[in-house]
């Protein structure tokens, strides 16, 4: 497949275009549905001669398709053009976002059985085994869900704020809204990891990524191997063939 010194990999979300860069390893991030031409200028400058890239979002695929395209950059979608290289034990794989396999592919290349969770706009939890099989897990509500639920049932109660500490009890109306919401996340998080790795074939490495996982590793009792650009890695790996 020759050098991976001019390979682009993004993880296009609902709300995100996640870019990697990898003759440099030069991260950013652009808004997916307002920033073209910030992608554009990144790819410009990038030189990249190939793009992997997931995406589980139709409108967003068909923006870094056509954003590439006018660059002259070719672009495989892990899920479409790429395959998912991993034996599925899912009872529905047409309806598997490619986002959970290409993390877990990373996952296991580098500790066999393993179970990722990844906290994005959705908080997936995923088991993939010590022979390589993915056997799926839970799709949860992610933080931001947390606040606008709590925003939606009760409009007359401040706003969740993310950064808050976390004490028991909380002094104040504030407080109790703020850590109800991180603690709620945590133990949800918490509990669904244990079930999942409850029902693992053996002893599993628990690899945690998305953009709220620095809130959770901060007040959860899991203590997982946090790993920003599992993503990425599963896309390289692709790449390369994996």
């Amino acid at each position: 497949m020759g050098t991976r010194s001019q390979l682009l990999t993004v993880d296009a979300g609902n709300s995100t275009l996640d870019c990697v860069r990898h003759d440099t390893g030069q991260r950013t991030a652009f808004d997916a549905a307002a920033d073209s031409e910030g992608f554009a200028a990144f790819v410009r400058e990038a030189g990249a001669d190939r793009c992997v890239a997931v995406s589980v979002v139709e409108p967003v695929r068909e923006r870094v398709v056509a954003v590439l395209r006018e660059l002259g950059v070719s672009v495989r979608f892990a899920g479409r053009e790429i395959a998912c290289p991993l034996p599925l034990a899912y009872d529905t794989p047409d309806t598997l976002g490619a986002d959970r396999w290409v993390g877990a592919l990373a996952a296991h290349a580098d500790y066999g059985c393993s179970v990722t969770v990844d906290c994005g706009t959705a908080t997936t939890i995923n088991l993939v085994e010590q022979d390589g099989t993915f056997r799926g897990g839970a799709i949860a509500p992610g933080l931001s869900a947390f606040v606008a639920g709590m925003a939606a049932v009760t409009p007359a109660l401040p706003a969740a704020d993310l950064e808050a500490e976390s004490r028991m009890p909380p002094g104040s109306t504030a407080d109790a809204v703020s850590t109800g919401v991180l603690l709620g996340y945590c133990g949800l998080v918490e509990r669904l990891v244990a079930e999942t790795v409850r029902v693992a074939g053996g002893s599993a490495r628990i690899v945690i990524t998305g953009g709220n996982a620095a809130r959770l590793l901060a007040r959860s009792r899991l203590q997982p191997t946090h790993i920003p650009d599992l993503v990425h890695r599963g896309l390289c790996l692709l790449d390369e063939g994996a």
